[in-house]
């Protein structure tokens, strides 16, 4: 589920949608400035794709659930994307994470909320090249263990729904936090580490 059930605002007479934390974690893009100093997206491409993917969840998950009585279609809804800060971003902020939709029969605004999110330090990553092995890659550094906490593993019957979004957040920031060490691999030595897992899976 990537929505909990709208809610409709008759103040302001539209729907509000919330996302889940699993989806939100997925939906999030870094801030930028333009040349005036203004906020901005600063991947305009993982903008597009993040509202595509969410368009096409919204309709599958309203017709699922039957939250309307009828949706346009995707490309329809497309066209009626209107892309909104929820509240004001600031020097410190330095990500945006979509975490409401607020829909009325003509237009379906995305709010993104500015958010901090500090890199993970870690030292760089170098694996063992024993069969070419290059002079020049000088001393490997250590790698640092994960702070992230141990997750136990238990009966997926008796795992709480609440238990299941710790899980599933807990394993997001792992991927996270395995990618900026292969970065800071690349950033060290030139060269990108060798995948542990097919492009594939």
């Amino acid at each position: 589920m990537a929505f909990v059930a709208p809610k409709w605002d008759a103040t302001l007479s539209h729907y509000v949608i919330e996302l889940t934390p699993p989806f939100r974690w997925r939906s999030c893009v870094p801030l930028g400035k333009d040349s005036n100093g203004t906020p901005e997206f600063s991947d305009t491409d993982k903008v597009h794709n993040i509202t595509d993917e969410t368009v096409n969840q919204l309709i599958k998950e309203g017709n699922d659930n039957k939250w309307f009585s009828k949706l346009p279609s995707q490309e329809q809804l497309m066209k009626r994307v209107r892309h909104s800060f929820n509240g004001q971003p600031t020097d410190e902020h330095n990500t945006l994470v979509l975490t409401t939709l607020l829909l009325t029969p003509k237009q379906v605004t995305f709010l993104w909320t500015p958010q901090t999110h500090s890199a993970i330090s870690a030292p760089p990553l170098c694996f063992d090249d024993s069969e070419n092995s290059d002079s020049d890659l000088g001393t490997e550094p250590e790698i640092s263990e994960s702070n992230l906490p141990p997750v136990s593993l238990t009966d997926d019957t008796k795992e709480s729904h609440e238990e299941y979004l710790l899980t599933r957040l807990r394993a997001a920031k792992a991927r996270v936090e395995t990618e900026q060490i292969r970065m800071q691999y690349f950033e060290a030595t030139g060269r990108m580490p060798p995948d542990s897992e097919s492009e594939d899976d």
